[in-house]
């Protein structure tokens, strides 16, 4: 077992992490949430930094994000604004203290799964490269 922030983790072997989904109700919140604690940002750049965080293994449709980024606007997880509100402008987002709260809640179980996946491809790279 390898600990995580105190906690033990559970060895998986490459089958349980691979054929178990990724998360995507705790990964894409969880990245919105971070990339809007750096900074404010609009749909089309929290896309383009997701991207980029994951090395362009991951992404995001606009299908995905703009309805995400209204339900954790409705949760008052985040706060949205236009840049220039008298049109249909970018909007752009901020983390409320609600959001900083449910930031650490996600990140916190999901560094579990994060180590698990690590596990997982280093034993997966160990059996087919030795």
């Amino acid at each position: 077992m390898e600990k995580a922030a105190g906690r033990s983790v559970e060895r998986t072997t490459p089958k349980d992490v691979f054929l178990s989904e990724i998360k995507t109700r705790d990964v894409f919140p969880l990245l919105i949430l971070h990339i809007v604690r750096e900074e404010p940002a609009y749909g089309n750049s929290i896309m383009a930094r997701i991207r980029e965080i994951c090395a362009g293994t991951m992404s995001v449709s606009p299908n995905t994000i703009y309805p995400l980024l209204r339900r954790l606007e409705e949760k008052g997880y985040v706060e949205g604004e236009w840049e220039r509100p008298d049109t249909r402008s970018r909007r752009f987002y901020e983390i409320t203290q609600g959001g900083e709260e449910k930031y650490a809640e996600i990140k916190g179980r999901f560094e579990v799964h994060l180590l698990r996946v690590r596990e997982a491809i280093e034993s997966l790279h160990r059996e087919l490269y030795g």
